[in-house]
């Protein structure tokens, strides 16, 4: 103890993957608690006051350690305290620690720094980290498994020591504790530099910041003679799910021949990854042979390969200061280098066009790094004959904000939402301006730019109304702010604008446009009194589609009566503000971020399940995603902004122009999803229409099973958020899928009868 406390401390980078657990002091449990790891090694905590636990092992980079682990009781919890570790000012100091918990509510865990000066004397006390869980919020649960954090201060002037403890005390669910450290240096804060432009520009900004690792549970597999000669291990990993630096391959993921079937119209997505066994230099990956059939038939349609970039990504909420690597994004893919146990990820489109021919196509993919002899794999594509409608019944919409000004760059931005099953717009600011105290006329540049995107709309089969969001009106026609000044002049000009607007894109042929004049009414009295006297005025006006965000069911009672459609964030759809919907009678839409605002959950799976699963579960018309590309600075940069960024899509340079995000692949698979389950239902109606006792039977069946994949989501509120954040299988609706399909074959089988 007197070593750690008067010794200068050594510079380490985390992890640190020399130092072991060992057992530290016995706690009143009758166990013994992992030790606190120091640069000069473990020391013993002080364990007062913990009890109900026991010791359990994790797996971390392919070593086995001791963890505590607690089941929620009045009674459990674990309170350590670590001695008084010896600093000096200005030395950046990293508390590293690994949780996991499922189900959890309460104040789940709690990290301080108890800081003092030369005497002892204590000058503050810190807060570090703090993870607490109300009862109506949702936990995640077993999927995700390990994360390691690291929490980084700078040490304050006059501050000569720093003692941690620890407090663990959920009221309800499991929590397990793991491997704790606290060393100098930046440590996996360095590590995350090399992701994010804005920590290396500004490194003073990395104390506020924790990052996350995912540490996968299991015994990590081992390596067949084939992938110890190529040097890598080579596992699936459908709709990249868990794409981190760190990953193992799961129960699953290691498939001698990754196989995708397929209906026309869709897209095969051959999503994997590689695992470095060592560093590996120069690592490329192509498609050595591509996709043809016994006889010779290609199926049409060009594959694309595409690199999983990792980015620094904010974790816990939009707005949060907590941050961890993941893929954010997909790039073309270049040689690269990979260090011992690092994970790359990869991502082959292969399109199936509505013409190719049914069968099974082969083709293979080749992996080889520098020095090493290469790794062949196998790909299987089974095309089905059925065909996709070509366009949804359901809305599936962006945001559409920061159009570009180059005509041939916005062809291509919308030519890629229409690749990816995006089938409507939603738009940003008004087209109209003061004439003069009493008149309005159209903005010509404004409206020029927006007449060129809805041709290209129309010309790339968009259908679905626009909801153009204009609460800049107001401010652009000079209006009063609050409502209760508006006078009955101010009422008719804020009319005659939104009638020219409308009568603008009714002589052109736009999509119809929906009229947002204000966002979240609830959220503030001003806005509410606004959309009070708005949205009666639009509702008077022949011809005009007016629509609104509203998430308080008492607002939608009282608002819906004058609005045709109703957006409502994922996140509130509770039983009532779902039941308020169905009373007023209107098209709902559910609004959500086209890259999540958490750290599970938001991936190619999650985004594939909502869109494709959910949306025909609930009823509702469609969904609108936030957005195609709206970053806050440095569109690569998540933390150079107050919020993340919200990006489906992120700029790349010609020819490519757009990197789509894993979110947007989600997306586009659920597209697909909801147009084979808008086919199965067309079929199904058409059976029951044509009387034959087979034709009947088979309705019945597509429907029951149609039925039954629906029902494993509740219809609204809490529950079905943590579904699909915190319990949702990643390949579920992969299974579902396949489940439909042969069902549909069945259908159009006993049509053809």
């Amino acid at each position: 103890m007197r070593k750690v406390l008067c010794s200068s401390i050594r510079l380490l980078l985390f992890p640190i993957l020399t130092v072991h657990y060992f057992s530290g002091c016995a706690g009143p449990w009758g166990g013994s608690a992992p030790a606190l790891i120091t640069a000069d090694g473990p020391v013993a905590w002080d364990t007062t006051g913990s009890k109900g636990m026991r010791t359990v092992t994790y797996l971390d980079n392919g070593e086995n350690k001791p963890a505590l682990f607690l089941e929620a009781a009045d009674s459990a919890r674990i309170m350590l305290a670590g001695p008084v570790i010896a600093v000096s000012a200005g030395d950046t100091m990293s508390a590293c620690f690994a949780l996991r918990f499922s189900q959890a509510k309460g104040t789940i865990f709690t990290l301080r720094a108890e800081l003092s000066d030369r005497s002892g004397r204590q000058l503050g006390d810190s807060l570090l980290y703090q993870a607490r869980f109300g009862p109506g919020d949702h936990s995640p649960g077993l999927t995700r498994d390990w994360v390691s954090y690291t929490r980084c201060l700078v040490v304050p002037r006059d501050v000569s020591g720093i003692r941690l403890s620890v407090a663990c005390t959920p009221s309800a669910g499991e929590l397990w504790l793991g491997r704790t450290a606290f060393l100098q240096g930046e440590g996996w804060m360095r590590y995350a530099a090399d992701f994010s432009s804005h920590l290396i520009e500004n490194p003073a900004d990395k104390y506020i910041f924790t990052a996350g690792k995912f540490i996968q549970p299991g015994i990590p597999v081992k390596p067949i003679r084939q992938e110890r000669a190529a040097g890598l291990i080579f596992f699936e990993r459908k709709e990249l799910v868990g794409g981190w630096p760190y990953a193992e391959p799961r129960d699953g993921d290691r498939v001698k021949e990754p196989a995708e079937k397929v209906p026309r119209g869709a897209t095969a997505p051959f999503a994997f990854g590689i695992k470095a066994l060592e560093n590996l230099s120069s690592v490329k990956v192509h498609l050595s042979k591509p996709f043809t059939a016994e006889d010779g038939r290609v199926p049409g349609g060009s594959p694309v390969l595409y690199q999983a970039r990792y980015a620094a990504t904010r974790l816990g909420s939009s707005w949060g200061t907590e941050f961890g690597i993941r893929t954010r994004l997909l790039e073309a893919c270049q040689p690269q280098y990979l260090p011992a146990g690092m994970c790359r990820f990869l991502w082959l489109d292969v399109p199936v066009p509505g013409d190719a021919a049914p069968g099974i196509y082969q083709a293979e993919l080749s992996l080889r790094a520098q020095g090493h002899v290469p790794l062949k794999v196998p790909l299987r594509l089974e095309v089905v004959p059925v065909t996709l409608p070509d366009a949804s019944e359901h809305l599936v919409g962006l945001y559409y904000f920061g159009r570009p000004d180059d005509p041939a760059l916005m062809e291509t931005q919308v030519r890629h939402m229409a690749a990816h099953g995006i089938n409507a717009v939603s738009l940003s600011g008004a087209f109209v301006k003061s004439k003069s105290p009493a008149g309005v006329q159209v903005d010509c540049s404004r409206a020029a730019a927006l007449d060129n995107l809805m041709r290209l709309l129309r010309k790339y089969g968009f259908c679905h109304p626009t909801a153009l969001y204009f609460e800049n009106l107001i401010r652009s026609l000079g209006l009063p702010q609050a409502a209760e000044d508006w006078t009955d002049p101010d009422k008719q000009l804020y009319c005659r604008a939104v009638r020219l607007m409308d009568d603008y894109a009714r002589a052109r042929d736009w999509c119809p446009l929906m009229f947002f004049p204000v966002d979240e009414p609830p959220n503030s009295e001003r806005r509410m009194n606004l959309a009070r006297l708005i949205l009666p005025m639009l509702r008077r006006m022949p011809g005009i589609i007016p629509y609104c965000d509203i998430n308080s069911p008492e607002a939608i009672l009282e608002l819906g009566r004058y609005l045709d459609a109703i957006g409502i964030q994922f996140y509130s759809i509770s039983p009532r503000t779902m039941e308020a919907t169905r009373d007023v009678g209107v098209a709902t839409f559910f609004g959500l971020p086209a890259c999540g605002s958490g750290d599970v959950g938001h991936d190619a799976s999650f985004h594939r399940a909502v869109t494709g699963w959910f949306l025909p579960r609930t009823g509702v018309k469609g969904a609108y995603y936030w957005a195609f590309q709206l970053p806050a600075g440095d569109p690569y940069d998540e933390l150079d902004g107050r919020r993340r960024d919200w990006c489906a899509a992120y700029p790349a340079p010609p020819p490519y122009y757009n990197w789509p995000s894993v979110e947007l692949k989600g997306i586009r698979r659920g597209s697909e999803d909801l147009r084979l389950v808008e086919l199965a239902r067309s079929l199904i109606e058409k059976c029951n229409q044509r009387g034959s006792r087979e034709a009947r039977q088979a309705a019945l069946a597509a429907q029951s099973e149609l039925d039954a994949i629906l029902a494993g989501f509740a219809d609204s509120g809490g529950r079905v958020i943590a579904q699909l954040l915190g319990e949702f299988d990643p390949y579920a609706a992969e299974r579902w899928r396949q489940q439909l399909l042969s069902q549909v074959l069945a259908l159009q089988a006993a049509l053809g009868r």
